[in-house]
């Protein structure tokens, strides 16, 4: 992927990891809200939540 990748952890435990990841492209910025929690030995996504925001040239020929 070409994008600039930030990753953000917003709380941690022995047992779960919530984390902001954000993936910002040339047009717009995609923000993923991940959970993880600890199977066994393994971390499985167990929730993600997405959201996408549009760059101004995007929006400008949304409006138009």
């Amino acid at each position: 992927m070409n994008c600039e990748v930030s990753t953000d952890i917003i709380e941690e435990s022995a047992d779960y990891i919530v984390a902001k990841v954000t993936l910002k492209f040339e047009d717009f910025t995609k923000t993923d809200l991940v959970t993880l929690e600890r199977v066994g030995s393994d971390w499985k996504v167990s929730k993600s939540i997405n959201s996408y925001k549009l760059g101004v040239i995007l929006n400008k020929y949304i409006m138009l």
